[in-house]
């Protein structure tokens, strides 16, 4: 199923009825009778027993895979996945200071519609409250087909290569798009600048907790970029794209048969307008060990621009694509230093972050970043 296999004209007469969830006891047959209903599923009306698994590893929002049972063997869908609001005070306020749960509320009905050959799991409800504090989906479960990598392991250069294609299918169709620009919800700055414009607060603790961990390198390039994370944000110029904004490899899922080149990608939480090369960046700096990724990132953005042509972008040579590529690099060196330093410590979180920002830290340095975004 792809997104735009439910369309949104058949849901929004009925999905005004439908409770928004607060927690996983809300989950009642009657709930998802309802929800199936609302997107013309026929067999919803015989669904007979739901069973709830929690799905763990998500900081920011709770979701539960729920099992459905109906009479007949046939009827489908077999499960779904449920996603709403966390219950931990500090997480929501950080969801709720970002816009999460908006920005991916929306990017389901409203940017999803528009990128139909993008690999991403059929929506089934997307709502919103009033005033964005709370929020459900009801999600395709990919899982029986589908696995998501994880960025403690690096990705194979096919795996980068099959993301990076599956990236180009959700930038060329929305490139400088006129159909964006009159969503103020993701076309209006703000949001982005205020989340940049934080970063360079968050330097300090950052450098006492991991400075012994980095080279006087890493240390001298966070001192200089790091104050200026505002002011390469309010620098960004067309083209624009929509950015996923997260885009690493636990939010890629490949297919589980060998055969199969499927690939889809999830969790909408961060995204935004920007320059293209913002996530094949991000993704490459976390997926490959720095020397995989020295010697194969030329090759995968080369074939990455090929994608982006046939999806019909125009007026962007590579020499653009891999100068906004370099640019990109920025992203991950100020949005971990900027953050890394607020997330709760543990052992394995703390190797997690050095490793990545190393990783992020030589990118920057080996494709003199600073430069190409005019940071020097």
């Amino acid at each position: 199923m792809t997104a735009g296999s439910l369309s949104r004209s058949q849901t929004t007469l009925t999905e005004r009825e439908i409770p928004l969830i607060t927690n996983a006891a809300e989950l009642q047959v009657d709930w998802f009778r309802r929800v199936l209903s609302a997107a013309s599923v026929s067999a919803g009306a015989d669904l007979s027993e739901v069973i709830l698994e929690p799905v763990t590893g998500g900081l920011m929002a709770r979701m539960v895979r729920a099992t459905l049972t109906y009479p007949g063997p046939e009827s489908t869908p077999g499960s779904l996945l449920v996603k709403f609001p966390t219950d931990d005070p500090g997480s929501l306020g950080v969801a709720h200071a970002m816009s999460m749960y908006e920005l991916e509320t929306r990017f389901y009905s409203d940017i999803a519609p528009l990128v139909p050959d993008m690999g991403l799991p059929g929506c089934y409800l997307a709502k919103l409250s009033d005033g964005a504090k709370n929020f459900t989906l009801v999600l395709e479960d990919l899982s029986s087909e589908l696995q998501a990598g994880d960025v403690l392991r690096p990705s194979s250069v096919d795996d980068c290569s099959r993301a990076l294609g599956e990236l180009a299918k959700f930038q060329a169709p929305l490139w400088n798009s006129d159909k964006i620009s009159g969503l103020n919800w993701i076309a209006c700055p703000a949001r982005t600048i205020a989340v940049f414009d934080a970063i360079p607060s968050g330097l300090p603790p950052f450098l006492s907790r991991f400075g012994d961990h980095l080279d006087a390198d890493h240390v001298t390039l966070f001192e200089r970029v790091i104050p200026q994370a505002g002011a390469w944000v309010r620098s960004w110029k067309a083209p624009t794209v929509v950015q996923h904004g997260d885009f690493r490899s636990d939010n890629i899922m490949f297919s589980i048969d060998p055969n199969s080149q499927r690939v889809a990608v999830i969790d909408f939480q961060t995204v935004r307008l920007g320059p293209p090369g913002v996530d094949p960046a991000y993704y490459l700096g976390s997926a490959l060990a720095t020397e995989n990724r020295r010697s194969s990132e030329r090759d995968l953005i080369s074939e990455y621009h090929e994608q982006l042509l046939r999806g019909g972008v125009r007026d962007f040579d590579f020499d653009a694509c891999w100068d906004s590529y370099r640019e990109g690099a920025m992203y991950g060196v100020l949005l971990f230093v900027g953050m890394a330093g607020q997330v709760a410590s543990t052992e394995r979180g703390d190797q997690l972050i050095v490793d990545q920002i190393r990783r992020y830290a030589e990118m920057a340095l080996d494709l003199d970043a600073p430069a190409a975004a005019a940071l020097i």
